[in-house]
């Protein structure tokens, strides 16, 4: 199964720094139904944000969901970290039998190739803002609003 919620969790960064440019209150429920799912899982995904001061969350009737900091200090890497902690990218099997050169030394393999492409994805990811992909999705919106003559 594919993990989701990194790309969950982007697309609640995201929706809450536009609304928050646009002075549109966030909540749980408006999140959820952007994203299509329930308020529930949109919370359980915004307490790890919360927690790394990615947002903040206040409740009652002027309550909702902002930033915790500027979009432009807010790196994907992470909105990644704070979702999916210790998680790998994959598993490796360790219950196969250990024999001969594959057997004996795949596991160690697939650990290291796991490692490395871990690390490229969060390079990549300290590399991006979240004030750079609003601008990112904007050119992308724009390029689609440009008819051909």
């Amino acid at each position: 199964m594919i993990d989701t919620r990194f790309s969950t969790a982007l697309q609640i960064v995201i929706s809450v720094a536009v609304n928050q440019e646009a002075e549109i209150r966030t909540t749980s429920q408006s999140l959820a139904r952007g994203l299509d799912t329930s308020a529930s899982f949109v919370r359980k995904l915004l307490l790890p944000l919360n927690d790394s001061g990615i947002l903040i969350s206040s409740v009652g009737g002027k309550g909702g969901i902002r930033l915790g900091r500027s979009r432009n200090e807010i790196l994907l890497s992470e909105i990644y970290a704070a979702v999916t902690g210790e998680k790998k990218i994959w598993a490796t099997r360790h219950d196969i039998p250990h024999e001969g050169l594959v057997g004996e030394n795949i596991g160690d393999l697939s650990e290291y190739l796991c490692d490395r492409a871990e690390q490229a994805v969060v390079d990549m990811l300290g590399s991006v803002t979240v004030g750079d992909s609003i601008a990112e999705l904007r050119r992308l919106e724009a390029r689609k609003s440009v008819s051909p003559i």
